[in-house]
């Protein structure tokens, strides 16, 4: 039986709510670390290096849950996006620059981020400020679930791209911890009709920041789903290729 516009209303509606609710416990954390760095700084012994290492905890924990909110953001203004607001995009670029303004917080969790791009991808048709919030939100996700998951002294983390059919370009986050892009995406789709977090080996904050990826993948173009790039496994969304731009 097809579902009417109430029942899509009210299943969008239980959707977004059950998404508020998780972003609010995520966002505690960071405000937690805030208050527990300024907290240390205040201490008359601290010496100037770790006061600078404090400062560095209070910016990143800041930064990540600002990131999350102008995500939520986007998924909200997610419904008035129209065509005329898809420009040709070069992947490439976009998962440069979202790797550099991650390097800061994936040291933190001693994760080593890296870029593959297929040689010569076509630009593609993309809202770029939804994929690129999108592909942010998705490997600070990723990041804290792999450093959760198991103990070891690095991690590692691929942002990735290659032409996966034609006119259809997959791009998305991989890790070399197995089974871990299954168990976030579950975790993530699971927070519907839920107010917490439905699995504790994720780390807070991951969950959420995965679903809002999602979500706004589904609003341009697919939804996330388990895929491989370069020997790793995580999560991709496809995406097609410009016909309004070629690079020759």
């Amino acid at each position: 039986m097809r579902k009417t516009k109430a029942d899509r209303d009210a299943a969008q509606m239980s959707q977004m709510y059950a998404l508020l609710a998780a972003l609010s416990d995520d966002l505690s954390l960071p405000l937690l670390q805030i208050k527990s760095s300024v907290e240390a700084l205040q201490q008359v012994s601290f010496a100037r290096a770790a006061s600078r290492a404090q400062s560095e905890k209070i910016f990143l924990s800041a930064d990540n849950g600002l990131q999350l909110i102008e995500a939520y953001r986007l998924v909200l203004k997610s419904s008035q996006i129209t065509d005329m607001d898809f420009e040709p995009v070069a992947i490439g670029a976009v998962l440069q620059e979202v790797a550099h303004l991650l390097t800061p917080y994936a040291k933190k969790y001693d994760t080593d981020l890296m870029v593959d791009v297929q040689h010569r991808l076509t630009p593609v048709l993309a809202h770029q400020p939804s994929l690129s919030a999108a592909l942010q939100v998705l490997s600070a996700s990723m990041i804290r679930a792999q450093a959760a998951q198991v103990r070891q002294k690095r991690y590692k983390l691929l942002l990735g791209a290659h032409r996966s059919a034609e006119s259809v370009i997959s791009t998305g986050v991989f890790s070399n911890v197995h089974g871990l892009s299954d168990k976030t995406l579950r975790s993530a789709r699971g927070l519907v009709g839920r107010a917490r977090q439905p699995m504790p080996n994720i780390p807070a904050g991951a969950a959420s920041g995965v679903l809002i990826a999602d979500m706004l993948c589904t609003a341009m173009w697919q939804p996330l789903r388990a895929a491989a790039h370069g020997g790793m496994h995580g999560l991709a969304t496809a995406v097609p290729i410009s016909k309004q731009l070629q690079f020759v």
